[in-house]
């Protein structure tokens, strides 16, 4: 106990202490603290927010769900820019009740990622108890985790402002896929 006290004296008096204040010499502004390029209360930037994709940048599948889904006119069409190593990948429709939704295959696993935009609002309910949390600059949310809570899919529910649909993003090739796969989503310009 008395090493204890005898570090703790020689703490404050080396001025090791942050929270001692020292006088500003006359004239001077004392500094202006500068936020922390990762301090984590600021949000990144959506990769939504980039510039939107054309409908010619991604495969023909998105539009032709899209154009198909009964939530279109609320829930605006995203896909990824890039599958990074698994742009092998063959893409498919996947059914989201009211919503679209594209499957991706490998060759040995079916639906082994892929995004959707349910047909199911936003502000509705769903699960909320995602071990896993994102949030952008834009006010867009995900919450994500584990698939029924066990895995091994790992799913997303991401909301973006302004859309009312819940987004599904799932990959069953982890955790890091996932996260992947959210960075690289864009709105995807369609016309008509």
């Amino acid at each position: 106990m008395m090493r204890a006290g005898l570090l703790l004296i020689a703490f404050f008096a080396t001025g090791a202490c942050a929270s001692a204040q020292r006088p500003e010499p006359a004239g001077q502004a004392p500094p202006v603290p500068r936020p922390s390029p990762a301090a984590p209360d600021q949000a990144p930037e959506a990769p939504w927010g980039q510039p939107p994709l054309s409908a010619a940048e991604v495969p023909g599948v998105y539009v032709a769900e899209w154009r198909r889904a009964e939530n279109r006119a609320t829930c605006a069409l995203i896909a990824p820019a890039s599958l990074g190593p698994h742009g092998a990948a063959r893409p498919r429709a996947a059914n989201f009740g009211g919503g679209w939704g594209v499957a991706y295959d490998l060759p040995d696993l079916r639906s082994a990622f892929g995004v959707a935009g349910a047909g199911v609002s936003a502000s509705g309910p769903s699960y909320s108890g995602w071990p896993h949390r994102r949030e952008w600059s834009d006010g867009s949310t995900a919450g994500y985790g584990p698939e029924g809570g066990t895995g091994p899919r790992q799913l997303a529910y991401l909301r973006i402002p302004g859309q009312d649909c819940l987004y599904n993003v799932w990959s069953h090739l982890g955790r890091e896929h996932l996260e992947q796969l959210l960075a690289e989503l864009r709105f995807v310009r369609v016309a008509g």
